[in-house]
């Protein structure tokens, strides 16, 4: 896992992933398939994402452990949006000033930077934020590529199979065409049942 003076680095130079909001979770929200309701942003750096759910009518919750990146989501906020910008470790029994569940829980590619213990944590605090209907969006790394096939360094990402391991017992799952399959990332749109 890379830690937190690491990222707060890139955010101050280069962070790769920062751009606007992910296609995939645009894609959900403009068709109406994920309507506005109470959402939270798990790992939400910079912002990108919880600005839009904001601009279509989801009242947000930002939460990383970059103070650095927290400030620059909060700067990019327009005045006309409110966003709860939270500084917050998603492996923790609690996250301060958290309270509650959410409709919508988004996870762009941070489970899949943490391994073992830490990686079960965060799904407990999933489970922790969620109730009966909650949607859970989970962007990440897909190891389905064996590793004799891999071209340079790659991170692991999910084993295949480990979203059913972490939230099968509480989840329905559905894996979006895309990312295509064998890309090495997919997009989960997981339903609390």
């Amino acid at each position: 896992m890379v830690g937190r003076r690491a990222y707060d680095f890139m955010y101050r130079t280069w962070a790769p992933w920062e751009g606007g909001p992910r296609s995939e979770l645009v894609r959900l929200v403009t068709s109406g398939r994920i309507p506005p309701g109470r959402a939270i942003d798990l790992g939400c750096g910079s912002g990108a994402n919880s600005i839009f759910l904001a601009a279509h009518g989801f009242d947000v919750t930002g939460v990383d452990y970059s103070p650095v990146g927290l400030e620059k989501a909060r700067r990019a906020t327009p005045p006309s949006l409110s966003v709860s910008w939270l500084v917050g470790d998603l492996t923790a029994a609690s996250i301060p000033a958290v309270s509650g569940t959410f409709d919508l829980l988004v996870d762009y590619s941070v489970l899949d930077d943490l391994r073992g213990p830490a990686r079960d944590a965060m799904a407990a605090t999933v489970l922790r934020l969620s109730h009966p209907g909650s949607v859970f969006v989970l962007w990440c790394f897909y190891d389905e590529i064996p590793w004799w096939k891999r071209r340079g360094g790659r991170f692991p990402g999910l084993a295949v199979g480990e979203e059913q391991r972490l939230f099968g017992s509480s989840f329905d799952i559905e894996r979006l065409p895309e990312p295509a399959a064998g890309s090495g990332f997919a997009c989960f749109v997981m339903t609390r049942a």
